[in-house]
């Protein structure tokens, strides 16, 4: 039996999913039983924060933001970070990195043009969504 695969979703497409009210694809990966969604509390209050500000809230109500923070916290597995990895330029998403290291992450899902460029960073895949699909002909 294979080991399940440990993926992080960056907060950009967490807030696709709220914007576009379009949850098919996280609904794939969360009800695929060979992946395991890793999140940390930095991931989650970024999260929270983000998509709280107004500009992005009149595409969604609380409620959809209340029940998509309900699901991360249902399905996801909370890593508790200690590493403090200095990597990007961009060094607001090198917790990313650290949860990928200290979360042993397969994979890094996510939107971000530099993280993408990276490729593969301490072991973990940096890809994007449509990627990730296709790997597992989930599309």
């Amino acid at each position: 039996m294979s080991k399940k695969s440990r993926v992080i979703i960056d907060t950009n497409l967490w807030i696709s999913f709220l914007i576009s009210n379009n949850f098919s694809k996280l609904d794939k990966i969360l009800n695929y039983k060979h992946c395991t969604i890793i999140f940390s509390q930095e991931l989650l209050e970024e999260f929270i924060e983000v998509s709280s500000r107004p500009k992005l809230m009149k595409y969604f109500g609380q409620f959809a933001l209340a029940t998509i923070v309900e699901t991360i916290e249902e399905f996801a597995e909370f890593i508790d970070v200690t590493s403090q990895i200095k990597f990007l330029n961009d060094s607001k998403d090198d917790f990313l990195l650290s949860l990928a290291i200290d979360g042993k992450a397969d994979y890094l899902i996510t939107g971000d043009k530099e993280l993408l460029e990276v490729g593969t960073y301490n072991g973990t895949i940096i890809i994007s969504m449509t990627e990730f699909l296709n790997k597992f002909e989930f599309a």
